[in-house]
């Protein structure tokens, strides 16, 4: 089992801007085609609201279809949506945990207070699985999720969210079309139904320029298009 220390999840639970991202190229339309192969109703939301003791949870959702969604990364990211801040002064908990079916021990489970994170944990945010030396490999279906914990001896109280990556060989056609010069590699991966690399490749372009509108519009279409309506309505505030 890999244990990450709580500074390294800090570190990247807020969407990465240390390594710039290329410029974004000319935009095309963005349509999320399902893989045909795709296994549906595999994806959870965490609903917020009160719990016992007086803390009030924000909303929790990974980002992320309800079927088995693709990679061609080795270490993929993954993202999810936190609807709200956790009231200043909570004791809660911020956990992820990335599981391979055939390993009781999760590859990667870290955790750490709220308090510490940028804006009460609020907003789209990103683990790179790069930076916690985890690998993904091919044809394996990894649940992972991400919950708050407002009582460690209480799991029953936490906010859960969850989702499943499979790592996947890239068509000869995707890779062909990925090495051209002025391809939009956020629409190549949509189109192919490459879920989780569309997503990176689109977040990598608003972390190079966060104030371009039209790219967190295109995000927000994206999101739509798996159901994921709050993270979506939220993209389009900012």
């Amino acid at each position: 089992m890999k244990t990450i220390a709580l500074i390294a999840l800090l570190a990247t639970a807020a969407i990465a801007q240390e390594a710039p991202a290329p410029a974004a190229p000319k935009r095309s339309l963005l349509k999320y085609n399902v893989p045909a192969s795709a296994t549906t109703g595999v994806r959870t939301d965490g609903d917020g609201g009160s719990r016992a003791g007086g803390a009030k949870l924000p909303s929790l959702s990974v980002l992320t279809p309800n079927h088995v969604a693709f990679t061609t990364q080795a270490q993929p990211s993954l993202f999810w949506f936190q609807s709200g801040p956790v009231e200043k002064g909570a004791d809660v908990r911020f956990e992820v945990t990335l599981i391979d079916p055939k390993n009781p021990k999760p590859l990667l489970k870290a955790g750490i207070a709220v308090s510490g994170q940028k804006d009460g944990g609020a907003g789209i945010r990103r683990v790179q699985l790069a930076r916690h030396k985890v690998t993904l490999e091919p044809g394996v279906a990894y649940k992972w999720s991400v919950a708050l914990v407002p009582d460690a001896k209480n799991r029953a109280q936490d906010v859960t969210a969850s989702g499943v990556i499979q790592r996947m060989e890239p068509a000869a056609e995707l890779t062909a079309e990925l090495a051209k010069k002025d391809t939009d590699k956020a629409a190549a991966y949509a189109e192919k139904g490459v879920w989780y690399d569309a997503l990176a490749a689109l977040s990598d372009q608003i972390d190079a320029t966060p104030k371009d509108a039209a790219l967190r519009s295109t995000r927000a279409d994206l999101l739509e298009q798996a159901g994921l309506k709050s993270a979506a309505e939220f993209e389009r505030k900012k």
